[in-house]
C-alpha cells in the first residue's frame, strides 16, 4: 500500500514551483519594460501636441489681435501666457512658466514660435530650445528636435 502512495504524486515539487515563478518573475519584468517605454514615448508625443497647440493658437491670436497687440508689433513679444489670457488656449500647465514661449513674425507676416530649453518636460527629459521655428517645422516635429536624451537641465555627459 505505501508503493501505491509513492507512485501516486501529483502536484509540483519545490524546484518546479521555483522554475515557474522564476520564469513569471522574468516575464513580468520585460513586460515592465516594455510598457514603460510606450508611456515615455506618449510623454514625448503629449509635448509635441503640446508645441502644436501653441502654434495653432498663435495663429488665433494674429487673425484676431491688430494693432500694438499684434504678433510682431507687440514689445515684448507675445508669450504662451498672453495666450492664455486672452483665451486663445485654454490652459498652458504643462510650460514651465509661460513666459518662455513667444511668439515673433517674419517680414511676410509668418508666425515663428520659440521656446526655451527645458520649458516642457517628459518624464525625465526636458526639451531643447527652439529658436524661430516655423509653422511648417512644428507641424514636422519629431520627438529627436524636441527632446534632450537623459535628465531635465542637463545634457548627458560624456565619458
Amino acid at each position: 500500500m505505501l508503493k501505491n502512495v509513492m507512485k501516486d504524486e501529483r502536484g509540483l515539487s519545490l524546484v518546479e514551483l521555483l522554475a515557474v515563478v522564476v520564469i513569471m518573475a522574468i516575464i513580468a519584468g520585460i513586460g515592465a519594460v516594455a510598457i514603460s517605454n510606450v508611456i515615455q514615448k506618449n510623454r514625448e508625443d503629449a509635448g509635441i501636441s503640446n508645441v502644436q497647440s501653441l502654434m495653432s493658437s498663435a495663429n488665433l491670436y494674429q487673425m484676431s489681435e491688430t494693432g500694438d497687440d499684434a504678433i510682431g508689433k507687440k514689445s515684448p513679444a507675445v508669450t504662451a501666457a498672453d495666450l492664455e489670457t486672452k483665451n486663445y488656449i485654454t490652459q498652458i500647465g504643462f510650460l514651465k512658466t509661460g513666459t518662455d514661449v513667444t511668439f515673433h513674425t517674419t517680414s511676410k507676416g509668418n508666425i515663428l514660435i520659440t521656446v526655451a530649453a527645458d520649458t516642457l518636460t517628459a518624464g525625465s527629459k526636458g526639451s531643447k530650445k527652439l529658436d524661430h521655428v516655423n509653422e511648417k517645422e512644428v507641424a514636422e516635429l519629431t520627438r529627436d528636435q524636441l527632446w534632450k536624451d537623459g535628465l531635465t537641465g542637463a545634457e548627458t555627459a560624456a565619458p
